[in-house]
Protein backbone atom coordinates (compact mmCIF):
# COMPACT_ATOMS: atom_id res chain seq x y z
CA UNK A 1 0.00 0.00 0.00
CA UNK A 2 2.63 2.52 0.91
CA UNK A 3 4.74 1.68 -2.42
CA UNK A 4 1.38 2.72 -4.28
CA UNK A 5 0.76 5.78 -2.60
CA UNK A 6 4.63 6.60 -3.44
CA UNK A 7 4.51 5.55 -6.73
CA UNK A 8 1.11 7.43 -7.56
CA UNK A 9 0.55 11.15 -5.82
CA UNK A 10 -2.00 13.37 -6.12
CA UNK A 11 -0.37 15.41 -8.65
CA UNK A 12 -0.45 12.34 -11.09
CA UNK A 13 -4.09 11.65 -10.15
CA UNK A 14 -4.91 15.10 -10.69
CA UNK A 15 -3.39 15.03 -14.31
CA UNK A 16 -5.12 11.87 -15.15
CA UNK A 17 -8.36 13.44 -14.01
CA UNK A 18 -8.76 15.17 -17.16
CA UNK A 19 -9.64 12.07 -19.27
CA UNK A 20 -12.78 11.81 -17.05
CA UNK A 21 -13.96 14.83 -18.92
CA UNK A 22 -13.91 13.36 -22.02
CA UNK A 23 -15.94 10.13 -22.93
CA UNK A 24 -14.41 8.06 -24.69
CA UNK A 25 -10.73 8.06 -23.22
CA UNK A 26 -11.29 7.31 -19.38
CA UNK A 27 -10.70 3.61 -19.41
CA UNK A 28 -6.71 4.72 -20.27
CA UNK A 29 -6.12 6.01 -16.64
CA UNK A 30 -5.20 2.37 -15.71
CA UNK A 31 -3.04 2.18 -18.31
CA UNK A 32 -1.65 5.57 -17.86
CA UNK A 33 -1.39 4.79 -13.61
CA UNK A 34 0.48 1.25 -15.08
CA UNK A 35 2.88 3.35 -16.58
CA UNK A 36 3.76 4.96 -14.06
CA UNK A 37 4.24 2.25 -11.86
CA UNK A 38 6.78 0.64 -14.32
CA UNK A 39 8.61 3.85 -15.06
CA UNK A 40 8.79 4.25 -10.89
CA UNK A 41 9.70 1.10 -10.23
CA UNK A 42 12.20 0.95 -12.86
CA UNK A 43 14.33 4.27 -11.63
CA UNK A 44 13.71 2.88 -7.84
CA UNK A 45 14.84 -0.34 -8.24
CA UNK A 46 17.23 -0.46 -11.16
CA UNK A 47 15.67 -3.16 -13.18
CA UNK A 48 18.33 -5.21 -15.09
CA UNK A 49 17.00 -4.48 -18.70
CA UNK A 50 18.13 -3.56 -22.26
CA UNK A 51 15.68 -0.35 -22.33
CA UNK A 52 12.97 1.25 -21.03
CA UNK A 53 9.84 0.72 -23.16
CA UNK A 54 7.29 3.97 -23.15
CA UNK A 55 6.04 3.46 -26.93
CA UNK A 56 2.00 3.23 -26.77
CA UNK A 57 -0.23 1.86 -29.88
CA UNK A 58 -3.49 4.14 -29.65
CA UNK A 59 -6.58 2.69 -31.90
CA UNK A 60 -9.29 4.34 -32.21
CA UNK A 61 -13.15 2.36 -32.60
CA UNK A 62 -15.07 6.08 -32.53
CA UNK A 63 -16.05 7.91 -35.16
CA UNK A 64 -14.52 10.85 -33.56
CA UNK A 65 -10.87 11.92 -33.87
CA UNK A 66 -10.06 11.96 -29.72
CA UNK A 67 -5.96 11.61 -29.97
CA UNK A 68 -5.12 15.21 -29.25
CA UNK A 69 -6.76 15.33 -25.96
CA UNK A 70 -5.33 11.58 -25.13
CA UNK A 71 -2.02 12.23 -26.10
CA UNK A 72 -1.86 15.90 -24.44
CA UNK A 73 -2.83 13.89 -21.11
CA UNK A 74 -0.24 11.10 -22.08
CA UNK A 75 2.82 14.34 -22.88
CA UNK A 76 1.86 15.56 -19.07
CA UNK A 77 2.12 12.54 -17.40
CA UNK A 78 5.41 11.46 -19.44
CA UNK A 79 6.97 15.12 -18.43
CA UNK A 80 5.90 15.10 -14.80
CA UNK A 81 7.33 11.99 -14.12
CA UNK A 82 10.71 12.82 -15.98
CA UNK A 83 9.84 10.31 -19.28
CA UNK A 84 10.30 12.91 -21.64
CA UNK A 85 12.26 16.42 -20.84
CA UNK A 86 9.75 18.40 -21.85
CA UNK A 87 5.78 18.10 -23.23
CA UNK A 88 6.44 18.68 -26.92
CA UNK A 89 4.52 16.88 -29.05
CA UNK A 90 6.14 16.06 -32.31
CA UNK A 91 4.37 14.77 -35.62
CA UNK A 92 6.27 12.89 -37.65
CA UNK A 93 5.52 13.95 -41.48
CA UNK A 94 5.95 10.98 -44.00
CA UNK A 95 6.48 12.89 -47.21
CA UNK A 96 9.66 14.75 -45.95
CA UNK A 97 11.79 12.35 -44.06
CA UNK A 98 14.01 15.28 -42.09
CA UNK A 99 13.02 17.66 -39.63
CA UNK A 100 10.61 20.83 -40.65
CA UNK A 101 11.24 23.60 -38.87
CA UNK A 102 10.35 27.08 -39.07
CA UNK A 103 13.94 27.47 -41.27
CA UNK A 104 13.28 24.63 -43.06
CA UNK A 105 16.98 23.10 -41.15
CA UNK A 106 17.93 19.34 -41.75
CA UNK A 107 18.55 17.75 -37.99
CA UNK A 108 20.11 14.22 -37.39
CA UNK A 109 18.26 11.88 -35.03
CA UNK A 110 20.41 12.84 -32.28
CA UNK A 111 18.77 15.92 -32.00
CA UNK A 112 15.98 14.67 -30.80
CA UNK A 113 15.81 15.41 -27.40
CA UNK A 114 12.59 16.02 -25.92
CA UNK A 115 8.93 15.29 -26.53
CA UNK A 116 6.76 12.72 -28.00
CA UNK A 117 7.13 11.27 -31.33
CA UNK A 118 3.82 10.97 -33.26
CA UNK A 119 3.43 8.66 -36.12
CA UNK A 120 -0.19 8.91 -37.38
CA UNK A 121 -0.80 5.40 -39.25
CA UNK A 122 -4.29 6.70 -39.70
CA UNK A 123 -3.32 9.27 -42.36
CA UNK A 124 -0.57 6.80 -44.29
CA UNK A 125 -3.74 4.08 -45.23
CA UNK A 126 -1.98 4.14 -48.61
CA UNK A 127 1.97 4.20 -47.64
CA UNK A 128 3.09 0.82 -49.12
CA UNK A 129 4.99 -1.43 -46.26
CA UNK A 130 8.26 0.30 -46.92
CA UNK A 131 7.10 3.24 -44.82
CA UNK A 132 6.00 0.98 -42.11
CA UNK A 133 9.70 -0.54 -41.88
CA UNK A 134 11.04 2.42 -41.95
CA UNK A 135 9.27 3.47 -39.10
CA UNK A 136 10.21 0.33 -36.97
CA UNK A 137 13.91 1.02 -38.10
CA UNK A 138 13.39 4.54 -37.03
CA UNK A 139 12.11 3.46 -33.58
CA UNK A 140 14.74 0.79 -33.57
CA UNK A 141 17.35 3.72 -33.66
CA UNK A 142 15.89 5.40 -30.89
CA UNK A 143 15.11 3.31 -28.11
CA UNK A 144 15.39 6.04 -25.70
CA UNK A 145 12.69 8.21 -27.01
CA UNK A 146 8.78 7.69 -26.33
CA UNK A 147 6.69 6.92 -29.56
CA UNK A 148 2.74 6.86 -29.91
CA UNK A 149 1.54 5.30 -32.79
CA UNK A 150 -1.85 6.25 -34.04
CA UNK A 151 -4.06 3.79 -35.63
CA UNK A 152 -7.49 2.58 -36.45
CA UNK A 153 -9.15 -0.57 -35.88
CA UNK A 154 -9.33 -1.48 -39.34
CA UNK A 155 -5.27 -2.16 -39.76
CA UNK A 156 -4.69 -3.53 -36.20
CA UNK A 157 -3.28 -6.79 -38.01
CA UNK A 158 -1.13 -5.50 -40.31
CA UNK A 159 0.06 -3.05 -37.70
CA UNK A 160 0.55 -6.02 -35.16
CA UNK A 161 2.72 -8.25 -37.64
CA UNK A 162 5.37 -4.96 -38.60
CA UNK A 163 5.70 -2.72 -35.02
CA UNK A 164 4.05 -4.47 -31.82
CA UNK A 165 7.89 -5.75 -30.89
CA UNK A 166 8.52 -1.84 -30.51
CA UNK A 167 5.86 -1.18 -28.28
CA UNK A 168 4.75 -1.80 -25.03
CA UNK A 169 1.65 -0.42 -24.45
CA UNK A 170 -1.78 0.12 -26.41
CA UNK A 171 -4.24 2.43 -25.64
CA UNK A 172 -8.29 2.82 -27.10
CA UNK A 173 -10.58 5.66 -27.73
CA UNK A 174 -13.93 3.87 -27.39
CA UNK A 175 -17.00 3.88 -29.58
CA UNK A 176 -18.94 6.83 -27.78
CA UNK A 177 -22.51 5.55 -26.66
CA UNK A 178 -25.88 7.19 -26.41
CA UNK A 179 -25.88 6.58 -22.81
CA UNK A 180 -22.36 8.30 -22.27
CA UNK A 181 -23.40 11.53 -23.89
CA UNK A 182 -26.26 11.60 -21.86
CA UNK A 183 -23.90 11.49 -18.56
CA UNK A 184 -21.31 14.09 -20.01
CA UNK A 185 -24.29 16.68 -20.79
CA UNK A 186 -25.98 16.27 -16.85
CA UNK A 187 -22.27 16.38 -15.23
CA UNK A 188 -21.41 19.63 -17.85
CA UNK A 189 -25.07 21.33 -16.71
CA UNK A 190 -24.92 19.84 -12.87
CA UNK A 191 -21.08 21.59 -12.52
CA UNK A 192 -22.07 24.73 -14.25
CA UNK A 193 -25.20 25.28 -12.30
CA UNK A 194 -27.77 24.63 -14.58
CA UNK A 195 -31.59 23.32 -14.21
CA UNK A 196 -32.77 20.94 -16.91
CA UNK A 197 -34.77 18.06 -17.34
CA UNK A 198 -34.80 14.53 -18.87
CA UNK A 199 -36.17 15.67 -22.24
CA UNK A 200 -33.60 18.33 -23.20
CA UNK A 201 -30.84 15.75 -22.12
CA UNK A 202 -31.85 13.43 -24.68
CA UNK A 203 -32.23 15.62 -27.18
CA UNK A 204 -28.91 17.12 -27.08
CA UNK A 205 -27.46 13.36 -27.30
CA UNK A 206 -28.76 12.74 -30.52
CA UNK A 207 -26.32 14.90 -31.99
CA UNK A 208 -22.85 14.07 -33.23
CA UNK A 209 -20.76 14.15 -29.90
CA UNK A 210 -18.39 17.20 -31.53
CA UNK A 211 -22.18 19.05 -32.04
CA UNK A 212 -22.91 18.01 -28.46
CA UNK A 213 -19.71 20.15 -26.53
CA UNK A 214 -20.59 22.89 -29.13
CA UNK A 215 -24.58 23.23 -28.15
CA UNK A 216 -23.54 22.80 -24.41
CA UNK A 217 -20.97 25.73 -25.03
CA UNK A 218 -23.52 27.83 -26.84
CA UNK A 219 -26.48 27.17 -23.85
CA UNK A 220 -23.33 27.89 -21.37
CA UNK A 221 -22.66 31.59 -23.13
CA UNK A 222 -26.46 32.10 -23.94
CA UNK A 223 -27.43 31.51 -20.05
CA UNK A 224 -24.64 33.91 -18.60
CA UNK A 225 -25.64 36.96 -21.14
CA UNK A 226 -29.26 36.50 -20.15
CA UNK A 227 -28.11 36.32 -16.03
CA UNK A 228 -30.31 32.60 -16.51
CA UNK A 229 -29.91 29.69 -14.40
CA UNK A 230 -32.67 27.56 -16.61
CA UNK A 231 -31.83 25.26 -19.70
CA UNK A 232 -35.11 24.59 -20.12
CA UNK A 233 -35.79 28.52 -21.14
CA UNK A 234 -33.11 28.90 -22.84
CA UNK A 235 -33.49 26.16 -25.65
CA UNK A 236 -36.78 26.96 -25.80
CA UNK A 237 -36.33 30.72 -26.31
CA UNK A 238 -33.71 29.23 -28.89
CA UNK A 239 -36.04 27.30 -30.75
CA UNK A 240 -38.55 29.54 -30.80
CA UNK A 241 -35.96 32.01 -32.56
CA UNK A 242 -35.01 29.69 -34.80
CA UNK A 243 -38.91 28.09 -35.70
CA UNK A 244 -39.50 31.94 -36.71
CA UNK A 245 -36.09 32.16 -38.91
CA UNK A 246 -37.12 29.49 -40.97
CA UNK A 247 -40.67 31.10 -41.14
CA UNK A 248 -39.93 34.05 -42.19
CA UNK A 249 -36.77 33.52 -44.32
CA UNK A 250 -37.11 30.37 -46.05
CA UNK A 251 -34.29 31.02 -48.62
CA UNK A 252 -34.33 28.96 -52.24
CA UNK A 253 -31.07 26.80 -52.92
CA UNK A 254 -29.69 28.76 -55.35
CA UNK A 255 -30.17 32.37 -52.86
CA UNK A 256 -28.50 29.83 -50.61
CA UNK A 257 -25.70 29.23 -52.60
CA UNK A 258 -25.45 33.37 -54.60
CA UNK A 259 -24.78 34.33 -50.72
CA UNK A 260 -21.85 31.64 -49.84
CA UNK A 261 -19.01 33.90 -49.26
CA UNK A 262 -16.37 33.00 -51.77
CA UNK A 263 -16.07 30.23 -53.83
CA UNK A 264 -16.55 32.09 -56.89
CA UNK A 265 -15.91 29.37 -59.35
CA UNK A 266 -17.23 26.93 -57.29
CA UNK A 267 -20.58 28.75 -57.63
CA UNK A 268 -20.20 29.26 -60.96
CA UNK A 269 -19.57 25.42 -61.77
CA UNK A 270 -22.43 24.34 -59.88
CA UNK A 271 -24.88 26.73 -61.68
CA UNK A 272 -23.76 25.40 -65.03
CA UNK A 273 -24.18 21.87 -63.69
CA UNK A 274 -27.83 22.50 -62.85
CA UNK A 275 -28.37 24.31 -66.36
CA UNK A 276 -26.84 21.31 -68.43
CA UNK A 277 -29.05 18.67 -66.23
CA UNK A 278 -32.16 20.77 -66.34
CA UNK A 279 -31.59 21.09 -69.83
CA UNK A 280 -30.71 17.31 -70.62
CA UNK A 281 -34.21 15.88 -68.79
CA UNK A 282 -35.89 18.23 -70.68
CA UNK A 283 -34.58 16.41 -73.77
CA UNK A 284 -34.88 12.92 -72.12
CA UNK A 285 -31.37 12.29 -72.21
CA UNK A 286 -30.48 12.55 -68.47
CA UNK A 287 -27.07 12.47 -67.39
CA UNK A 288 -25.31 10.92 -64.69
CA UNK A 289 -24.86 13.48 -61.76
CA UNK A 290 -21.78 11.94 -59.47
CA UNK A 291 -19.83 14.29 -58.94
CA UNK A 292 -16.36 14.42 -56.60
CA UNK A 293 -15.29 17.88 -54.67
CA UNK A 294 -11.97 18.32 -54.49
CA UNK A 295 -10.48 20.77 -52.14
CA UNK A 296 -8.27 20.98 -48.14
CA UNK A 297 -10.75 21.14 -45.18
CA UNK A 298 -12.79 23.69 -44.15
CA UNK A 299 -13.67 24.78 -48.21
CA UNK A 300 -16.99 24.55 -48.15
CA UNK A 301 -17.53 21.00 -49.63
CA UNK A 302 -20.35 19.36 -47.29
CA UNK A 303 -21.93 22.95 -47.46
CA UNK A 304 -22.17 23.27 -50.78
CA UNK A 305 -23.25 19.28 -51.46
CA UNK A 306 -26.23 20.00 -49.07
CA UNK A 307 -27.21 23.04 -51.08
CA UNK A 308 -27.15 21.15 -54.69
CA UNK A 309 -29.54 18.64 -52.74
CA UNK A 310 -32.45 21.31 -51.88
CA UNK A 311 -31.29 22.43 -55.30
CA UNK A 312 -32.18 19.51 -57.13
CA UNK A 313 -35.29 18.88 -54.67
CA UNK A 314 -36.69 22.59 -55.66
CA UNK A 315 -36.10 21.66 -59.56
CA UNK A 316 -37.53 18.06 -59.27
CA UNK A 317 -34.68 16.62 -60.79
CA UNK A 318 -34.32 13.54 -59.14
CA UNK A 319 -37.55 13.66 -57.28
CA UNK A 320 -39.36 16.30 -55.16
CA UNK A 321 -37.99 15.67 -52.10
CA UNK A 322 -35.01 16.92 -50.25
CA UNK A 323 -32.95 13.64 -49.50
CA UNK A 324 -29.23 14.28 -48.44
CA UNK A 325 -27.73 11.24 -46.74
CA UNK A 326 -24.19 11.76 -45.14
CA UNK A 327 -21.81 8.79 -44.82
CA UNK A 328 -18.23 8.44 -44.34
CA UNK A 329 -16.10 4.92 -43.78
CA UNK A 330 -17.64 3.52 -41.02
CA UNK A 331 -20.86 3.68 -42.52
CA UNK A 332 -19.92 2.01 -45.13
CA UNK A 333 -17.62 -0.48 -44.55
CA UNK A 334 -18.34 -2.89 -41.74
CA UNK A 335 -15.41 -5.49 -39.50
CA UNK A 336 -16.35 -8.69 -40.25
CA UNK A 337 -17.01 -10.84 -44.03
CA UNK A 338 -20.30 -10.27 -45.10
CA UNK A 339 -21.35 -6.82 -43.66
CA UNK A 340 -19.54 -4.56 -45.85
CA UNK A 341 -21.81 -4.83 -49.06
CA UNK A 342 -25.33 -4.58 -46.94
CA UNK A 343 -24.05 -1.82 -44.79
CA UNK A 344 -22.99 0.51 -48.23
CA UNK A 345 -26.17 -0.95 -50.27
CA UNK A 346 -28.80 0.33 -47.25
CA UNK A 347 -26.97 3.78 -47.50
CA UNK A 348 -27.28 3.78 -51.59
CA UNK A 349 -31.21 2.78 -51.20
CA UNK A 350 -31.41 5.51 -48.69
CA UNK A 351 -30.16 7.82 -50.67
CA UNK A 352 -32.29 7.31 -53.40
CA UNK A 353 -34.52 9.87 -54.81
CA UNK A 354 -31.23 12.48 -53.99
CA UNK A 355 -27.59 13.18 -52.96
CA UNK A 356 -25.30 10.57 -51.14
CA UNK A 357 -22.36 12.18 -49.58
CA UNK A 358 -19.19 10.50 -48.84
CA UNK A 359 -16.85 12.53 -46.73
CA UNK A 360 -13.15 11.74 -47.05
CA UNK A 361 -13.98 9.46 -49.71
CA UNK A 362 -10.53 8.02 -50.25
CA UNK A 363 -10.47 6.33 -46.89
CA UNK A 364 -12.90 3.43 -47.87
CA UNK A 365 -10.12 2.90 -51.32
CA UNK A 366 -7.41 1.74 -48.98
CA UNK A 367 -6.65 -1.98 -48.94
CA UNK A 368 -8.26 -3.05 -45.40
CA UNK A 369 -8.16 -6.85 -45.23
CA UNK A 370 -8.72 -9.75 -42.72
CA UNK A 371 -6.44 -12.29 -41.81
CA UNK A 372 -7.86 -14.23 -44.76
CA UNK A 373 -6.48 -10.99 -47.03
CA UNK A 374 -10.13 -10.19 -47.88
CA UNK A 375 -10.37 -7.15 -48.94
CA UNK A 376 -13.45 -5.15 -47.35
CA UNK A 377 -12.56 -1.77 -48.73
CA UNK A 378 -12.83 -3.21 -52.16
CA UNK A 379 -16.61 -4.53 -51.59
CA UNK A 380 -17.39 -1.59 -50.97
CA UNK A 381 -16.56 -0.08 -53.52
CA UNK A 382 -18.02 -2.70 -56.20
CA UNK A 383 -21.10 -2.28 -54.24
CA UNK A 384 -21.28 1.10 -54.54
CA UNK A 385 -19.84 1.67 -58.00
CA UNK A 386 -22.87 -0.93 -58.83
CA UNK A 387 -25.35 1.15 -56.90
CA UNK A 388 -24.34 4.43 -59.23
CA UNK A 389 -24.74 2.53 -61.95
CA UNK A 390 -27.93 0.84 -61.56
CA UNK A 391 -29.62 4.26 -59.86
CA UNK A 392 -28.20 6.88 -62.56
CA UNK A 393 -31.57 8.49 -62.90
CA UNK A 394 -32.57 8.96 -59.67
CA UNK A 395 -29.21 8.81 -57.34
CA UNK A 396 -26.39 11.22 -57.14
CA UNK A 397 -23.28 10.46 -55.32
CA UNK A 398 -21.09 12.79 -54.20
CA UNK A 399 -17.30 11.83 -53.09
CA UNK A 400 -15.05 14.54 -51.49
CA UNK A 401 -12.17 14.63 -49.65
CA UNK A 402 -8.61 16.69 -49.81
CA UNK A 403 -7.37 16.57 -53.37
CA UNK A 404 -4.42 14.94 -54.01
CA UNK A 405 -6.25 11.96 -51.93
CA UNK A 406 -9.50 12.22 -54.27
CA UNK A 407 -6.96 12.45 -57.55
CA UNK A 408 -5.23 9.07 -56.40
CA UNK A 409 -8.49 7.66 -55.40
CA UNK A 410 -10.18 8.27 -59.52
CA UNK A 411 -6.49 7.54 -60.90
CA UNK A 412 -6.29 3.74 -58.85
CA UNK A 413 -10.10 3.04 -59.31
CA UNK A 414 -11.28 3.36 -63.20
CA UNK A 415 -14.81 2.80 -62.08
CA UNK A 416 -15.06 5.82 -59.98
CA UNK A 417 -13.37 7.54 -62.83
CA UNK A 418 -15.75 6.63 -65.85
CA UNK A 419 -18.82 7.71 -63.23
CA UNK A 420 -17.72 10.89 -61.92
CA UNK A 421 -19.31 13.41 -64.34
CA UNK A 422 -18.41 16.52 -62.73
CA UNK A 423 -15.06 17.16 -60.18
CA UNK A 424 -15.42 20.02 -58.54
CA UNK A 425 -12.14 21.70 -57.09
CA UNK A 426 -13.05 23.91 -53.73
CA UNK A 427 -9.79 26.42 -53.52
CA UNK A 428 -8.72 27.43 -49.90
CA UNK A 429 -10.41 31.19 -48.55
CA UNK A 430 -8.63 34.20 -48.62
CA UNK A 431 -8.02 35.98 -45.54
CA UNK A 432 -10.21 38.32 -46.53
CA UNK A 433 -12.97 36.16 -47.01
CA UNK A 434 -11.72 34.42 -43.74
CA UNK A 435 -12.54 37.64 -42.02
CA UNK A 436 -16.14 38.01 -43.75
CA UNK A 437 -17.07 34.37 -42.62
CA UNK A 438 -15.81 35.61 -39.13
CA UNK A 439 -18.06 38.78 -39.51
CA UNK A 440 -21.34 36.29 -40.55
CA UNK A 441 -21.21 34.48 -37.36
CA UNK A 442 -21.09 36.88 -35.75
CA UNK A 443 -24.10 38.76 -37.15
CA UNK A 444 -26.02 35.76 -37.18
CA UNK A 445 -26.05 35.56 -33.27
CA UNK A 446 -26.43 39.53 -32.71
CA UNK A 447 -23.18 40.39 -31.96
CA UNK A 448 -21.04 43.35 -32.84
CA UNK A 449 -17.79 43.74 -33.61
CA UNK A 450 -15.13 46.95 -32.47
CA UNK A 451 -13.68 48.53 -35.86
CA UNK A 452 -10.04 47.83 -34.95
CA UNK A 453 -10.69 44.28 -34.96
CA UNK A 454 -10.72 43.88 -39.24
CA UNK A 455 -7.26 43.98 -39.80
CA UNK A 456 -5.64 42.20 -36.73
CA UNK A 457 -8.05 39.47 -37.68
CA UNK A 458 -7.42 39.56 -41.31
CA UNK A 459 -3.38 39.47 -40.41
CA UNK A 460 -3.85 36.76 -38.59
CA UNK A 461 -6.07 34.88 -40.89
CA UNK A 462 -2.44 35.43 -43.21
CA UNK A 463 -0.30 34.24 -40.52
CA UNK A 464 -2.64 30.83 -39.99
CA UNK A 465 -2.98 30.08 -43.28
CA UNK A 466 0.78 29.02 -44.09
CA UNK A 467 0.07 26.05 -41.43
CA UNK A 468 -0.41 23.18 -43.50
CA UNK A 469 -3.26 22.09 -41.55
CA UNK A 470 -5.15 24.87 -41.50
CA UNK A 471 -8.57 23.98 -41.64
CA UNK A 472 -10.09 27.13 -43.50
CA UNK A 473 -13.53 28.09 -42.52
CA UNK A 474 -13.26 25.29 -39.86
CA UNK A 475 -10.62 27.29 -38.52
CA UNK A 476 -12.77 30.36 -38.09
CA UNK A 477 -15.59 28.94 -36.46
CA UNK A 478 -13.38 27.32 -33.42
CA UNK A 479 -11.68 31.36 -33.21
CA UNK A 480 -15.07 32.69 -33.13
CA UNK A 481 -16.76 29.73 -30.37
CA UNK A 482 -13.68 30.27 -28.24
CA UNK A 483 -13.57 34.20 -28.95
CA UNK A 484 -17.73 34.35 -27.63
CA UNK A 485 -16.76 32.71 -24.35
CA UNK A 486 -13.40 35.19 -24.04
CA UNK A 487 -16.60 38.06 -24.35
CA UNK A 488 -19.06 36.42 -21.96
CA UNK A 489 -16.07 36.18 -19.63
CA UNK A 490 -15.38 39.83 -19.77
CA UNK A 491 -19.28 40.78 -19.88
CA UNK A 492 -19.77 38.91 -16.78
CA UNK A 493 -16.48 40.10 -14.66
CA UNK A 494 -17.15 44.10 -15.61
CA UNK A 495 -20.95 44.71 -15.47
CA UNK A 496 -20.61 48.24 -17.09
CA UNK A 497 -19.74 46.09 -20.51
CA UNK A 498 -22.12 46.44 -23.47
CA UNK A 499 -22.92 42.42 -23.76
CA UNK A 500 -23.23 42.73 -27.98
CA UNK A 501 -20.22 43.63 -28.07
CA UNK A 502 -17.29 41.68 -29.02
CA UNK A 503 -13.89 44.10 -28.13
CA UNK A 504 -10.29 43.41 -29.85
CA UNK A 505 -9.29 42.48 -26.46
CA UNK A 506 -11.49 39.54 -26.42
CA UNK A 507 -9.34 38.04 -30.11
CA UNK A 508 -6.08 39.04 -28.84
CA UNK A 509 -6.39 36.69 -26.08
CA UNK A 510 -7.24 33.69 -27.91
CA UNK A 511 -5.39 34.15 -30.69
CA UNK A 512 -1.96 34.18 -28.59
CA UNK A 513 -2.94 31.04 -27.29
CA UNK A 514 -3.49 30.12 -31.04
CA UNK A 515 -0.09 30.99 -31.44
CA UNK A 516 1.08 29.61 -28.42
CA UNK A 517 -0.28 26.05 -29.67
CA UNK A 518 1.77 26.72 -32.95
CA UNK A 519 5.10 27.38 -31.07
CA UNK A 520 4.40 24.25 -28.98
CA UNK A 521 3.58 21.49 -31.51
CA UNK A 522 6.11 20.48 -34.37
CA UNK A 523 5.41 18.46 -37.34
CA UNK A 524 9.27 16.86 -38.05
CA UNK A 525 10.10 14.12 -40.62
CA UNK A 526 13.09 11.94 -40.09
CA UNK A 527 15.92 11.28 -42.39
CA UNK A 528 16.61 7.17 -42.37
Amino acid sequence: MKLNEELLDDENEKILSKLDDTIGLSKNKVILRDIIKYHKVMQKYRCNIEFENYNIIIRNTSSYNLYEELISVIAEVYYKNGIIPNPDILYFDPDEFRYNTRKKESKTNNDIKEGLIVIDLVELRRSPKRIKEEVKVMINQMPTKAFIILEDEYREGEVNAVLTECFSWSMKIETITKEEKEIYIKKFMDSNELTYNEEIVRELADNPYYLVKNKLINLLVNCKINNEKSAIKILKKSERLENNKKKNIEKTGMQELDELIGLDEVKEQIKKVISFVKNSKKRNNMPMLHMCFNGNPGTGKTTVARIVGKIFAEEQILSDKKVFVEAQRCDLIGKYVGHTAPMTQEMIEKSLGGILFIDEAYSIASYIQDEGGRDFGAECIATLLKGMEDHRENLCVVLAGYTNEMRHMLKVNPGFESRIQFIINFPDYSAEALYDIFKNLCKKDKYKISSNVKNYLIEHFMYAKNNENFSNARYVRNVYEKVKIEQAYRVNTNRNENINLIKKCDIEKVLAKFKENDKKVAKIGFSI
